[in-house]
């Protein structure tokens, strides 16, 4: 397909994740306008990076599922982690 972007062998997702998916990413919306009206509060960005790791880990284990190459779904795995890390910086 091109130097950045990998053939996935699963076409799409079931009905349900794409329904957490967008509840989630409407929740990460949701805390960051929050935490800019509260003085750009910390608290609302680090519960937003929660979420998205928590996206990162379940499209990993969907990889996983769908037994895609090793590298794609421990690249999502570690990017989850990441995410988790940075949300505890912020939350501390």
């Amino acid at each position: 397909m091109g130097l950045f972007f990998q053939d996935r062998e699963h076409k799409g997702s079931s009905k349900l994740l794409n329904g957490i998916r967008i509840v989630f990413v409407i929740g990460v919306f949701a805390l960051l306008i929050i935490g800019l009206v509260n003085d750009f509060s910390f608290k609302y960005t680090g519960l937003a990076f929660i979420l998205l790791g928590v996206t990162n880990i379940m499209n990993g284990a969907e990889s996983h599922y769908y037994g895609e190459k090793k590298k794609v779904y421990i690249t999502e795995y570690l990017f989850g982690f990441l995410l988790f890390t940075i949300a505890i910086t912020y939350l501390s």
